[in-house]
């Protein structure tokens, strides 16, 4: 068994580790790119396995204050964002099980592939109600851009970040003056990919007249997108 605080603050770890988000599943590219071990894996390889059977590519990772801060305010907050829930009986299995394993003082390694995904929940829960806040009060004029199949130019403020694991791609959500705009992009690995906050300048071809998903303002889905 582990102590639960210190395998919450090597989740966050392992997290940050992989550029902030949740790896299911190890990739091995050629020599000239290192692996990229899965989330669960890193937190195995860390805490599990004895030194002699590690992956010889396998690099040790610290925990940082940050990473322990991460880990202590996401089980504030998960606590806090099911607690109707978790009276009314109405959680998934998989949050039933999370919530139980963040609030046991000790967890078991096969509890390592539940405990992994709080960053991911965490993160994510909170963006998503900043994000619809953010939505609301400034981009309540967004009007479509172009028409399908017809490239647009401009340069997008990216308003949000997320890797979609089950497309293998990340899908860049922002603004072309407060016009909302969102795409899915592959990124190769090692290649920088944009952040929350920055400006980049984009050429794509509009696939459709859309709304929000969050809030469901107008937005224009492009494809075919290059960062220029």
């Amino acid at each position: 068994m582990y102590n639960t605080t210190n395998v919450l603050a090597n989740c966050f770890a392992a997290y940050r580790i992989n550029s902030n988000q949740h790896i299911s599943d190890t990739r091995r590219y050629s020599e000239e790119t290192p692996t990229q071990f899965s989330n669960k894996d890193l937190l195995l390889f860390k805490l599990h396995y004895e030194k002699q059977i590690l992956p010889k590519d396998f690099v040790s990772f610290s925990v940082t204050e940050q990473d322990k801060q991460n880990a202590k305010d996401a089980v504030a907050f998960i606590n806090k964002d099911t607690s109707l829930k978790q009276i009314a009986g109405t959680l998934t299995d998989f949050m039933k099980n999370l919530v139980t394993c963040i609030n046991s003082e000790q967890v078991s390694q096969n509890e390592f592939g539940i405990v992994v995904l709080l960053p991911k929940v965490y993160f994510e829960t909170k963006n998503k109600k900043e994000y619809k806040k953010k939505l609301k009060t400034e981009f309540t004029e967004s009007r479509h851009l172009g028409i399908p199949g017809q490239y647009v130019t401009g340069l997008l403020n990216v308003n949000e970040v997320k890797f979609v694991e089950k497309f293998g791609c990340h899908v860049i959500n922002g603004n072309i003056e407060n016009n909302l705009v969102s795409f899915f992009k592959n990124f190769e690995a090692g290649k920088s990919i944009p952040e929350k906050g920055t400006t980049i300048n984009i050429k794509g071809k509009v696939k459709k007249h859309g709304e929000n998903f969050i809030t469901k303002l107008p937005e224009t889905q492009l494809n075919y997108v290059k960062i220029v």
